[in-house]
């Protein structure tokens, strides 16, 4: 992983000599000759940043007559430092990095594996799953209360620390739309103080419970008892927080959706997109998958939701903490994380679903028109700008069915 930004713009260019000078830097392909370099724009997840957009490299070679394929895009500091320093330990869930450098402080672009995904998650198999759980697995332990990730300045605790707390002068100061419009009225100075980094998710949050609770809740999906349990966490997030800070600290992918996952024909496993990396606890990680695991896209990045499952939620909870006892033993404190469940998926919701709901539902016009939208039939709704909303009704009220419970486990 060599270069420079010379390098950089050669390769973009499709210059074969700067390809054949990155293949040659790794041992045993010294006499690697790119006669030829073709480009295709490339997806490898919905969720993808149009401004880092993947670019497949299809790289000719002399006196070969099957090509090499590479992927290539612009990304974050925080993934150039994790290809770096971490993605050497993790050879067999990350797909081989050729190249990572900056372009600019913030910015740089990386070129690693084409990682083929012959498997979508539409696709997977229970024992896919089962696989994935343990990877997952052997990715906590690999950095399960290693003190020394805590020194990597680049990479953040999910929390922060005592000198990443909010107050709230700086909080408005930051954000000061979310109080001119009146959603942080919800969030009460004491939750500031204590969610340290976590804040301005917390003031987001707010702002889309503002929003429903002016549109009178979601009939079916989110209903007094919902909005209750969210403002009450927004106005104390302590029982919330703390299980999840009491956990020994481990490396977490940050969003572990399921199409960051790539599973080959022949059995590898790949996790990509680590822009988003950070320190926490692995039941947040956990938890994103499970909370995630329904949501899938069709071709074009059109979302809809899983008719079955393969494996159950409480399947994957149970087959991680197997994992995970039997990889660090005694080492590992399975109460505390199972118990740290319920305010994982209570800061999932909050902080992915209510931010969610406002950008979402910021256009309605009115409560009346809201509530006239959801007496419509699944048939009457076809056709209209809700019709993405007939797939979603049933999931939507069994997650928020599950943020009750655990809401009221804390």
């Amino acid at each position: 992983m060599s270069g420079s930004k010379l390098d950089i713009n050669q390769l973009q260019r499709r210059d074969p000599a700067a390809w054949t000078a990155l293949l040659c830097h790794q041992e045993g392909l010294e006499d690697l000759v790119v006669t030829a370099v073709d480009t295709a724009v490339y997806t490898d997840s919905p969720l993808q940043d149009t401004r880092q957009r993947t670019v497949r490299y299809r790289l000719a070679l002399a006196n070969h007559s099957d090509p090499i394929t590479l992927l290539a895009r612009r990304t974050n500091q925080r993934e150039l430092h994790f290809y770096h320093e971490i993605a050497p330990h993790l050879t067999h869930l990350v797909p081989r990095c050729w190249l990572a450098e900056s372009l600019d402080d913030a910015s740089g672009w990386i070129v690693y594996d084409d990682v083929p995904n012959d498997f979508p998650p539409q696709k997977w198999s229970a024992g896919q799953v089962e696989a994935i759980i343990g990877d997952l697995a052997d990715l906590h332990t690999a950095f399960w209360q290693e003190e020394a990730l805590a020194d990597i300045d680049w990479l953040p605790h999910f929390f922060g620390s005592e000198r990443h707390r909010y107050d709230w002068d700086e909080l408005k100061s930051e954000y000061p739309y979310y109080f001119e419009e009146g959603p942080a009225a919800i969030l009460s100075e004491h939750a500031v103080y204590n969610a340290g980094r976590l804040a301005p998710k917390l003031l987001e949050a707010a702002n889309g419970l503002a929003v429903m609770r002016a549109l009178g809740g979601w009939p079916g999906i989110l209903g007094e008892s919902h909005l209750d349990a969210a403002a009450n966490l927004l106005d104390d997030p302590v029982p919330m927080l703390q299980p999840l800070l009491d956990l020994p600290p481990t490396l977490l992918h940050g969003r572990l959706h399921n199409y960051q996952w790539h599973v080959t024909l022949f059995g590898g496993r790949y996790l990509l997109n680590w822009q988003t990396a950070k320190i926490g606890p692995g039941v947040c990680d956990l938890v994103s998958f499970v909370e995630e695991f329904d949501l899938l896209y069709r071709p074009g990045g059109h979302l809809y939701t899983r008719d079955q499952r393969p494996i159950s939620y409480e399947t994957i909870v149970d087959s991680y903490m197997l994992a995970m006892s039997a990889r660090l033993g005694s080492a590992f404190p399975a109460r505390a994380v199972r118990l740290a469940i319920p305010a994982a998926r209570c800061l999932h919701v909050l902080t992915n679903w209510f931010p969610h709901f406002a950008r979402w539902l910021s256009e309605m016009p009115s409560p009346y028109t809201w509530q006239k939208v959801n007496r419509l039939s699944d048939d009457e709704l076809r056709g209209t700008m809700f019709e993405a909303m007939i797939g979603f009704r049933p999931y939507l009220a069994d997650v928020f069915h599950r943020f009750l419970r655990a809401s009221y486990m804390l």
